[in-house]
Formats: C-alpha cells, sequence, structure tokens
C-alpha cells in the first residue's frame, strides 16, 4: 500500500471530478436506505454528508412516519416516503437513478424491512450497483451471510463498527464455510467486497490492507452515518475514475476524523456529530 500522502494526492488529482463542465448530478447521485419511526438522525446524517462530500444530488428512502421528520432536518435531501415492500417498483427506480447506495443508517430490524432490504440488496446486485453498508444493513448481511457474496464489481464496502465486526466475523464463522490459506474471514464475500472496520484505528480490509489513526478520541453517535455518507460520495467518484474502493475508504477515514478533531477543538466533551458537519469540507 502507498503511503497516506500517494493516496490522497491520487485522490485529488485523478478521483475528485473537476467542476468545470459538470451538470447538475455528474458529481454524484447518492441514495440513502434508511430510517425509521425511532430513527430519523441516522439518514439524515449520511445524506447530509454526501451532500457536503460533494455529491450533487442526495435520496433519501424512508418510511412514511420517518419521511417528515427528515424532510424537516434539511431541504437539500429529497425524500422519498416509501420504504415498504408494496412501493418496490418506485424503489427501484430510485436503484436505477443513484450512482452509490447507502443501505442500513437507522432501518431498525422488523421483519418486513429486513425482507425489503435484502430485496433491494439482490436488485442492486442484478444492477452491478456500488453499496455502502452500515448500521442495521450490516445485521441483515449477518443474518444472510450469502447475500452479497460473489458480489460483482464495482462491489461493496461494509462499515462496522467494533461490534459489528465482531457479529460479521461470528457469522462467517459459524457457516463453517473454510478460509483457505493466510485468508481472513474479511475476504469470505470475494474480491469485490471490502471491509472498513472503525474503531479507535479504522482498518480498511481489501485488496490491500491499511490503518487510518486519528481524530478526538470522542465519538458522538451519529459519526459513523456521516462517514457512511462521505465515503458514498467519494466511492461513487472512485468508480467513474477506475480506482480500487481502498482510496475512497481512506480518503473518507481521513476526512472524517478530521472533522471530529476540528468540531472537538471548539465543544470539547459537548460534540456531536452535527457540530462536525460543519467541517465536512472537501477543498479541491
Amino acid at each position: 500500500m502507498k503511503s497516506t500522502e500517494q493516496v490522497l494526492d491520487y485522490f485529488a488529482k485523478k478521483v475528485v471530478p473537476k467542476l468545470e463542465g459538470l451538470r447538475k448530478g455528474e458529481a454524484g447521485t447518492i441514495g440513502v436506505i434508511g430510517g425509521s419511526e425511532e430513527h430519523t438522525g441516522a439518514p439524515y446524517f449520511a445524506g447530509i454528508a454526501a451532500l457536503r462530500a460533494g455529491a450533487d444530488l442526495v435520496y433519501v428512502l424512508t418510511t412514511a412516519s420517518a419521511a417528515p421528520v427528515v424532510q424537516a432536518y434539511s431541504p437539500d435531501l429529497i425524500v422519498h416516503p416509501s420504504l415498504s415492500l408494496a412501493a418496490f417498483p418506485a424503489i427501484e427506480r430510485l436503484l436505477r437513478k443513484a450512482d452509490v447506495l447507502v443501505i442500513g443508517p437507522g432501518l431498525g430490524r422488523k421483519p418486513e424491512i429486513e425482507a425489503l432490504t435484502n430485496k433491494i440488496i439482490r436488485s442492486c446486485k442484478s444492477l452491478k450497483k456500488p453499496l455502502v453498508i452500515d448500521d442495521d444493513g450490516l445485521y441483515f448481511v449477518s443474518k444472510d451471510i450469502n447475500l452479497i457474496k460473489d458480489y460483482p464489481s464495482p462491489g461493496v464496502i461494509l462499515t462496522p463498527n467494533y461490534l459489528e465486526e465482531q457479529m460479521l466475523k461470528d457469522a462467517v464463522e459459524k457457516s463453517f464455510v473454510p478460509i483457505i490459506g493466510n485468508k481472513t474471514w474479511h475476504s469470505y464475500w470475494g474480491p469485490s467486497v471490502a471491509v472498513l472496520a472503525k474503531g479507535p484505528v479504522d482498518k480498511f480490509y481489501g485488496s490491500v490492507t491499511f490503518e487510518v489513526p486519528g481524530g478526538s478520541g470522542r465519538r458522538p453517535g451519529g459519526q459513523g452515518d456521516l462517514q457512511a455518507g462521505i465515503l458514498a460520495t467519494f466511492f461513487g467518484w472512485a468508480v467513474k475514475a477506475n480506482a480500487c474502493s481502498s482510496i475512497p475508504s481512506m480518503a473518507a477515514s481521513i476526512l472524517t476524523r478530521s472533522c471530529n478533531t476540528l468540531a472537538f477543538q471548539v465543544n470539547g466533551r459537548s460534540m456531536t456529530a452535527s457540530d462536525m458537519v460543519r467541517f465536512i469540507m472537501v477543498k479541491l
């Protein structure tokens, strides 16, 4: 793996799209599938972070009960209150529009949501749609580990925290699938599925491995949703630039941790994810 400086230089010069001549949507259209009556902040944080990182458009697909609340958080988000099996034809149209989809923030774990999420992921797989899977989306993957098995390129980036990482690890190991040679459980799903494990140090497992340190040590709820949104925008740019998923993953980790540090300098221990949002800037 190249040095952090080399990767960021490549990201800035080869991955970040030039603004000259772009039309609306060409710097990224991101879909966020998440939210529930109890959890309206998570899809907002993922969506607003994707916009602040440089995407042009963000669609949030959420439940009818959550939609008015998410829309009230920001007029910049396009919110669809159609997260139900009955509305799957409309959902599929949204899947086709998006360059990258974030699946999971605040979804909840109700059986009907699980069935719908699995159907969405299978549809994305047939469309070869790049995915970032976080939060409750990871739980559904752990329930059916073959859901993203052999996912086609550009692929999937899983973004578990420590407990979610252990959940995925246990699910793979309990499947009694032999891991050959020096490979680890992270490689179970195939070469197009990477894992960006969040913790005191972010760890990436894919075609290469690396670690990203930094941050204040303060870890507010919602920071993972911000990182998922930032990553989705960067992943979309990387796909268009034919760059591997490790490049946007490193860039997203570094930006998220930088925002954490800057927000902590202003707010100290009272810092929240909302305080981090205003520091999400890509000056390139």
